[in-house]
């Protein structure tokens, strides 16, 4: 399966490597969707922007970071919330992520013409 620039999966998983590398990253503010919220991207510590995007695997496809865009995949925008649960979580048994005593997911959304990654989750 492969994620093109066009398709966007409804639940893309989490993986240990993502967090492992998401963890040193830090997040800079790029735009904000419409009502305001906060986008941007992770970058390492020389300043460069790790690209989030959809890597085939799984039924839905895998999160990955990449310092070169695949060919082929789009790169989603972080909400800062998102960057946050990524830098500071651990994986569950279940896929989620823990972040301070909750659980959530990371989920694909397209805001006009902007992809984003989003947390979704429960207590």
């Amino acid at each position: 399966m492969s994620m093109t620039a066009m398709s966007i999966p409804q639940k893309p998983v989490a993986s240990t490597q993502l967090l492992a590398t998401a963890a040193p990253l830090s997040f800079r503010a790029t735009s904000r969707d419409r009502s305001g919220s906060t986008l941007g991207v992770l970058i390492d510590a020389s300043g460069a922007p790790q690209h989030l995007v959809i890597e085939a695997g799984g039924e839905e496809g895998t999160w990955m970071l990449s310092s070169a865009l695949p060919t082929g995949h789009a790169s989603f925008l972080l909400y800062e919330s998102a960057a946050n649960v990524l830098r500071g979580g651990n994986l569950s048994e279940d896929g989620s992520i823990s972040f301070y005593g909750a659980r959530y997911t990371i989920e694909p959304s397209l805001d006009g013409n902007t992809r984003t990654a989003k947390v979704s989750g429960s207590v």
